[in-house]
C-alpha cells in the first residue's frame, strides 16, 4: 500500500479500504489521491476499462465528505446511462457503508418516494443522468439552491461520450446553471477510457481556464490485442432478388475479368458484371443460408462457452442476429440458451436480467448496442464481437476495451463485415467493398493510436432553445440580457453572439414559445408552457416517439413508432420474434404474441459521419499491397477484388474516371466534405450524385469537370450560401423553432466543410 497516499485519506476511509481487502493502490489512484487532496485543480482521469478510475476519483472525494459532512448534496456523479448509474451506486454504497455518507440515485427508474426523501433531507453523493438533473430544474427549481448549496465535486463518468454532442452541451449548461443557482464552484473530475485530445476534455470542463485541468493518464497498462476481421457477402438488396449471392472466390474472379473501357458507365458495368453474376454462371449457394447464418455459425463456434459481448451499429441488427441464434438453439435442442439481448429499448427488468446473467459466471453472450459499451460492471468479458464496421475509431477502441480486463489477458475482437454481393446494378463504389476498406483503415488508425477529434465549433442552437425554455420554466421569467449572460457568456453557448441571440429570441416569440411582459421580462408563452410540460422535454436531444410493446400484461420493451409493423406482421424485440396483434395509437401501446415461426421482418440499417482521416486511410489500403494478418481468407479475397477492380478502371492511378457523359471523382473525403462538394455542384447548376466514396457529375468531358473545379476554387460561394441549399435543414430537436437564416449559420458550421472541399478541388488530378 502506498503509505503516502493512504495517509492523506480520512481514517474511516482507510478502515473501509482495509475491510475490503485492498493490498495496494494502482498508480493512477495514487496520483489522483494526491491531486484531489493537495491541489485545487479540476481533473481528467484516463485509464482503460476496469483500470480503477472510479475509486481513483471517489476515494479522496469520500474522504473530504467524511471529514466535513454538510446538509446538502456534496458530490454529484453524472453518468450517461441508467445501468451505469445503478452499477456505480452499488459500488459506492459498499465504499460508504460505514462512513455515514448517504448515496442516492436519480433517474427514470428510481421510485418517486426515494427522490422526495433526497429533496427533504439532502446529503452525501447523488448519482444522476443529465436528463434527470434537468428535471430538477424544471420541477423543483426553487429547491435547487438548498439541495445543492454545499456541492463540492462533480464527477462525470464516460467523459468522452459527452464531448462534442448535444448531451454534452446540455450537461455543460446544467452545471453552469447549478453553479449560478448555488453560488458554488465545485471541482470537476472527468473519467474516461479513450481520449483523442486531452485539450478538448480540458476545454469541456473549464472553458475559461483549461490550464487548471490536470490530466492523469494510466500509461502503465499495456495489453496484447487479438483482432480479426471476417468478411461475408450478403444477398443483393430488395428488388435484386434474382441475382445470386456470390462466394468471395467468385467475386474475385469477376474482378479479374472485369472490363470497363474508360469509366464505370452504368450500362457497360452492368453488362460486364451481369455476365459473371448470371445465375447459370454461379455455383448454387447453400439452401436457405445467408450471411447471417454464416455469422451465427462463427458466433456459436467462438462465443458460446464464455462471457462475451457482441455489438451492432443498430438495435435492429442485433435483434436480427439474436433471432437467428435463438432459432438455432431451439432447432438443435440445446439444454440452455447462452444468448441474451441488451439495449435501451428493452424494459428495465429484461435489461437487469441480462446484466445479472452476465455477472453470474454462467457462459453468456450478450448481443448489445452502446448500452454495454460503457463501463457497466458485467463481470469478466473474454471477447467482443462487432457486427458491421463501427462508425468511428473511438467507438471501436471503446468496445474492444470491454474485453481483456484481467491481468495478462489479451483484448479480443472479432469483426463481422458484410458487403453486398456483386450484381448487375452494382456501382463502382459497391465493387470496392467500402465497409471492408473502412474496417481495415480504422484498425490501422486504432493501432496508430489515432482517434477522431472533437468538434468545438458548433452553435448548438437547438440545445440553446431548450435551455432558454428551461430557464424560464425554472425561474418564472428572466430578462434577455440575463439569459444571454447565463447561457452564452457564462454557459457553453459561446459561439452565439448577442445579435444572434436576439434573433433567436424573436424567432421563439414568433412561435409563441416565449413572450415579453410590460416590465421587460421574458416568460413562457402558451406553446412554451405546453412543450416544457411534456415528459420528453428533459432530453435536449431528439427522442423518437416510442410505443410500449406488451405480451399480455408483461412489458417486453419499447420501439420507435415508425418501425412498428402493421397488425398481423412481425417484429423482433428481446431477441424473440413477435406477431403484432393490436396497436393502440392513443395509448402508444402495441400488443404482441410470441411467434417463433413467423416471417422475419426487414432489416433497417443506419448511417454515420465518417472522418476524412478514415477515408484517406481507406485510399491507402486500396492502393497498397499488404494483406493484414488479421483478415480471414474471405476478407483477403474481397480486398484483392477491390484492388483489382480499382486497377481495371484506372482508379489506382488517378481519382477521376471519365465516362461517355459523366465524370466520377473519388476525392477520398469525409462525410461532411462529400456533402459540401455535392452542394457546390448544386450551386453551380451541375447535376451530380453523391455516394459513400465518390461524386458522379453529369458533365460531357474531363475539361468540363476541371472547369467546374476551378470555379469552385475561385468562387465566392461560402458555407452559409450552401447551407441554404440543404434538402433537410432542421435535424435537431428544436431546430424547427430557429429562424431559418440563423439555422443556416449553424448548419454551415456543423455539417459542412467548405475549406476541405476547396482543397480537394484544388488538389484533384488533371
Amino acid at each position: 500500500m502506498s503509505q503516502q497516499a493512504f495517509s492523506l485519506l480520512q481514517p474511516g476511509v482507510q478502515e473501509a479500504i482495509w475491510r475490503m481487502g485492498w493490498k495496494d493502490f494502482k498508480p493512477i489512484q495514487v496520483r489522483s489521491i494526491h491531486a484531489v487532496c493537495e491541489t485545487a485543480n479540476h481533473l481528467v482521469i484516463c485509464a482503460q476499462t476496469a483500470g480503477g478510475k472510479t475509486e481513483a476519483a471517489f476515494l479522496p472525494i469520500i474522504s473530504r465528505l467524511a471529514a466535513e459532512p454538510q446538509p446538502s448534496v456534496q458530490a454529484l456523479y453524472v453518468g450517461p446511462l441508467k445501468a451505469l448509474i445503478n452499477d456505480q451506486f452499488r459500488r459506492l454504497e459498499e465504499l460508504c457503508a460505514t462512513l455515514e455518507i448517504p448515496v442516492h440515485r436519480w433517474h427514470g427508474d428510481v421510485p418517486a418516494n426515494q427522490k422526495k426523501a433526497l429533496r427533504d433531507n439532502p446529503g452525501g453523493i447523488l448519482l444522476i443522468t443529465p436528463e434527470s438533473l434537468e428535471s430538477n430544474f424544471i420541477n423543483f427549481g426553487v429547491q435547487v439552491p438548498r439541495v445543492y448549496r454545499h456541492l463540492s465535486f462533480v464527477v462525470i463518468d464516460e467523459l468522452h461520450s459527452f464531448l462534442s454532442n448535444v448531451r454534452g452541451v446540455h450537461l455543460q449548461s446544467l452545471l453552469s446553471r447549478l453553479s449560478a443557482a448555488t453560488g458554488c464552484s465545485p471541482r470537476l473530475v472527468g473519467l474516461s477510457a479513450t481520449l483523442a485530445d486531452p485539450q478538448a476534455a480540458r476545454a469541456f470542463l473549464a472553458p475559461d481556464a483549461a490550464d487548471s485541468v490536470q490530466v492523469i493518464e494510466d500509461t502503465s497498462a499495456k495489453r496484447e490485442i487479438k483482432f480479426g476481421i471476417k468478411a461475408f457477402l450478403k444477398r443483393p438488396q430488395e428488388g435484386k432478388e434474382t441475382a445470386p449471392r456470390l462466394t468471395p472466390e467468385q467475386a474475385l474472379a469477376l474482378a479479374n475479368n472485369l472490363t470497363a473501357p474508360t469509366a464505370p458507365d452504368e450500362k457497360a458495368l452492368e453488362a460486364s458484371i451481369g455476365e459473371h453474376t448470371a445465375p447459370e454462371s454461379s455455383k448454387p449457394e447453400r439452401s436457405g443460408e445467408d450471411e447471417l447464418d454464416e455469422i451465427a455459425d462463427d458466433v456459436i463456434k467462438n462465443f458460446q462457452l464464455s462471457t462475451n459481448l457482441i455489438f451492432g451499429n443498430s438495435k435492429q441488427s442485433i435483434e436480427v442476429l439474436a433471432d437467428r441464434l435463438h432459432q438455432r438453439v431451439r432447432h438443435e435442442k440445446w439444454p440452455a440458451d447462452p444468448f441474451v439481448v441488451h439495449h435501451g429499448s428493452l424494459s428495465k427488468d429484461l435489461r437487469e436480467d441480462a446484466e445479472a446473467i452476465l455477472k453470474s459466471g454462467v457462459p453468456t453472450t450478450a448481443l448489445c448496442s452502446s448500452t454495454l459499451e460503457m463501463g457497466i460492471d458485467i463481470g469478466h468479458v473474454r471477447a467482443v464481437g462487432q457486427v458491421d464496421t463501427p462508425w468511428s475509431v473511438s467507438s471501436m477502441v471503446q468496445r474492444l476495451g470491454r474485453s481483456g480486463r484481467r491481468a495478462g489477458e489479451a483484448a479480443v475482437m472479432r469483426m463481422y463485415v458484410r458487403e453486398e454481393s456483386p450484381h448487375g446494378r452494382s456501382t463502382l463504389t459497391d465493387l470496392l467493398y467500402p465497409d471492408l476498406l473502412r474496417a481495415i483503415a480504422m484498425t490501422r488508425l486504432m493501432l496508430a493510436k489515432w482517434l477522431e477529434p472533437f468538434d468545438q465549433n458548433r452553435m448548438n442552437l437547438s440545445t440553446l432553445v431548450h435551455q432558454v425554455l428551461s430557464c424560464l420554466k425554472q425561474t418564472g421569467g428572466m430578462r434577455a440580457a440575463d439569459l444571454f449572460h447565463a447561457l452564452c457568456q457564462r454557459g457553453p453557448f459561446r459561439n452565439v453572439t448577442q445579435p444572434q441571440f436576439a434573433v433567436l429570441l424573436r424567432g421563439l416569440g414568433g412561435h409563441d414559445l416565449i413572450e415579453q411582459t410590460p416590465q421587460g421580462e421574458l416568460i413562457l408563452g402558451l406553446a412554451g408552457e405546453r412543450i416544457t410540460a411534456a415528459f420528453d422535454f428533459y432530453a435536449a436531444f431528439e427522442t423518437t416517439e416510442e410505443f410500449v410493446i406488451r405480451c399480455g400484461s408483461e412489458e417486453i420493451g419499447k420501439l420507435a413508432a415508425d418501425i412498428i409493423p402493421p397488425v398481423g406482421e412481425h417484429l423482433l424485440l428481446a431477441g424473440k420474434r413477435w406477431c403484432v396483434e393490436e396497436i393502440l395509437p392513443a395509448q402508444k401501446l402495441a400488443f404482441v404474441t410470441l411467434a417463433p415461426g413467423g416471417k422475419a421482418p426487414p432489416f433497417r440499417g443506419g448511417t454515420g459521419d465518417i472522418h476524412t482521416r478514415v477515408v484517406g486511410e481507406m485510399k491507402a489500403v486500396l492502393s497498397g499491397e499488404e494483406e493484414p494478418a488479421y483478415l480471414d481468407e474471405n476478407a483477403k479475397l474481397l480486398l484483392r477484388a477491390a484492388r483489382r477492380t480499382a486497377r481495371a478502371v484506372g482508379l489506382a492511378d488517378r481519382d477521376i474516371i471519365v465516362g461517355r457523359q459523366s465524370v466520377q471523382w473519388f476525392p477520398w473525403a469525409g462525410t461532411r466534405t462529400l456533402l459540401t462538394l455535392g452542394l457546390l455542384a448544386k450551386a453551380a447548376k451541375v447535376v451530380c450524385e453523391v455516394d459513400r466514396l465518390s461524386i458522379t457529375y453529369q458533365l460531357p468531358s474531363a475539361e468540363a469537370f476541371h472547369v467546374h473545379l476551378r470555379q469552385v476554387v475561385s468562387s465566392a460561394s461560402d458555407a452559409l450560401a450552401l447551407a441554404r441549399l440543404m434538402p433537410v435543414r432542421a435535424v435537431e430537436k428544436f431546430d424547427d423553432y430557429v429562424p431559418e437564416d440563423l439555422l443556416d449559420e449553424a448548419n454551415a458550421r456543423s455539417r459542412l466543410n467548405v475549406t476541405e472541399a476547396r482543397e480537394a478541388c484544388a488538389a484533384a488530378p488533371r
